[in-house]
Formats: structure tokens, sequence, C-alpha cells
């Protein structure tokens, strides 16, 4: 597995991937900034006290990159994957005196975990640099507190996961089709699906549970049917 991953790392460069992760943490810091400063810019609008509270701020910075990161994963997922396995790179692929799973599985697992661990960094750059200017200059009425700081980086690590969860299952709707445009426009409409019932999850934690269990089991059902089609495939 961990040769198939280092062959995949060499067929494909991340270099893209790296300069719009970057890009997204310098975007979503600014926008974290931007939304601590409305109070300030309108204090007249009944929901600004909301965005002087650390858990509801963070909590919208985390669904952002999700949706954000998502969206990449499912573009990653596009190159590695779909097309991978469509016309003449998929004779190639499946001539390959190694299980077609093996491959497969490999492509998965460095697509999630790149998609995880990179919005982990971003996230917890974000956080970090946003909390210790908060100690110094704070922009929030709320009190910066050690439980904040764990609740923040417990939710960004679950908005993490889900994130690759979302871009395995957007992938299995490309697949199908063998489409580029159909994995991307899944994971867009998935993530903006997700987004809008996690909202409810900064009041209600178990919505967070129920969405992210729900994820994981059509996330496991995606990759049995992407490895059955894969195995199905002819050369």
């Amino acid at each position: 597995m961990h040769k198939l991953i280092a062959l995949e790392l060499k067929r494909n460069r991340l270099r893209s991937y790296h300069i719009a992760d970057l890009i997204c943490g310098v975007t979503m810091l600014g926008l974290q900034y931007l939304m601590a400063a409305i109070p300030y810019m309108d204090p007249t609008e009944p929901d600004a006290e909301l965005f002087s509270q650390y858990p509801f701020l963070m909590g919208i910075t985390c669904l952002v990159c999700m949706a954000i990161f998502s969206i990449l994963s499912a573009v990653m997922a596009s190159r590695f994957v779909v097309e991978e396995y469509r016309g003449k790179r998929a004779i190639l692929l499946l001539s390959y005196p190694i299980s077609r799973e093996k491959v497969l599985c490999a492509k998965l697992v460095l697509v999630f975990a790149y998609t995880v661990g990179t919005m982990l960094l971003c996230g917890a750059v974000i956080q970090a640099v946003f909390f210790l200017t908060e100690s110094l200059f704070p922009l929030c009425s709320d009190q910066l507190t050690i439980e904040v700081i764990l609740q923040s980086l417990g939710f960004l690590l679950c908005c993490s996961i889900l994130a690759g969860l979302l871009g395995v299952v957007s992938l299995w709707f490309g697949f199908r089709k063998k489409s580029v445009p159909v994995t991307i426009v899944a994971s867009v409409i998935l993530a903006a699906l997700v987004c809008q019932v996690i909202s409810a999850a900064l009041a209600f934690l178990p919505i967070m549970g129920i969405v992210f269990s729900m994820a994981g089991i059509f996330a496991i059902l995606a990759i049995q049917n992407l490895l059955r089609q894969v195995n199905n495939m002819e050369v």
C-alpha cells in the first residue's frame, strides 16, 4: 500500500493543491477577522453579537473550510480516480499485475488522507494565529479560555474528517458516469446541504454526530461500490 501511494505521488504532483491550500488558508484567516469585526462595523445588526462569540465564529469558519476542502477533495479524486479509469489510461491501469482493489484503495487513501491532513493543518494555523492575536488585541467580547480552544480544535477535527468523507461520496457519483464535472457538482451540492444542516449543530451538537455517522455510512457504501465497479471493469 505504501509503495502504491508513493507511486501515485510520483505520477501526480501535488504542488497545485498545496497552492490552493495556502490560498484557502489566507482567505479564511482574513474572512475570520472580517466576521469578528462585524459588531464594530454595524452594531445595530440584531445578529452582530453572535460574531463576538468564539464558538459561533470558529464554527462558521470550520464549516466554510469543510465546504472548500470537500470540493478540493472531489477535484483531487477526479484527477486520481475518474480520469485514470477511463479511456486508454484505464486499459493501462487495469493491466497492471497488481490487485485492482489495492490500486484503487491506495488512491482513495491518498485523497482522503491529504484532504483531512491539509484541512487540519490549515485550520490549526488559522486558529493559532487568530487566538494569538485575540490574546493580545481582542476583537471579540467573549472570554478566551482553554475550553474554547479545545472545543474549536475538536470541531475542526470533525469537519476535516467530514470533508474527506464527502469527497469519497462525491467520487462515487462521478465514477458512475466517468465524469469530472459530475464529481465536482456533486461535491458542491453535498457541501451546501451538509453545511446547512450542521449550522444547527453550533447550538445542538448531537446533530453533528448524526451527520457524521450518516456521512461515514454513505462513504463506506460508496467505497464498496467503487471496488465492485473496478473489479467488474473489462480491459
